[in-house]
């Protein structure tokens, strides 16, 4: 059986790292799961949509950007039969809501919630370099392992 990765934004836009124009903030352990995901079809990747979302609203800056965006990274994906896009549904739900007891100070938005409820849900590793949710889960033991 194929292991499952949710991976968020952060780990998403730095394997592509050439086309947003950023720095890889993620390991080489996990460009490799990722890889091997695209290129060999030996994991299943889980993208939340709500990656997208916040793709396209902070990264959509010209026609041009959209459209390489577009045809590098979304087709590439769409494309990818082991590769699933996310949506939120009931059970996502009821795994964000125990989304709890985060400490003030390490607090960290909707758009992680998603992406951590969904790695709860498949109860998948998580490929991401936010040292809240690696925190997080450090305390809570809500998800098998990340991997940054």
């Amino acid at each position: 059986m194929k292991q499952k990765y949710t991976i968020d934004t952060t780990a998403l836009m730095s394997y592509f790292a050439n086309v947003f124009e950023i720095k890889c903030k993620i390991s080489k352990e996990a460009i490799s799961i990722i890889n091997e995901a695209f290129d060999e079809k030996k994991h299943i990747l889980l993208i939340p949509s709500i990656v997208f979302i916040e793709i396209f609203s902070k990264q959509f800056t010209s026609p041009e950007k959209a459209a390489q965006i577009r045809y590098t990274v979304y087709e590439k994906i769409k494309s990818c039969e082991n590769v699933s896009i996310e949506a939120i549904d009931k059970e996502l739900l009821e795994c964000f809501i125990q989304i709890t007891d985060i400490e003030s100070e390490h607090n960290f938005d909707n758009h992680d919630k998603i992406i951590f409820a969904t790695a709860m849900k498949y109860q998948s590793s998580l490929i991401t370099s936010d040292l809240r949710l690696i925190r997080y889960n450090k305390k809570k033991k809500l998800i098998p392992t990340i991997i940054d």
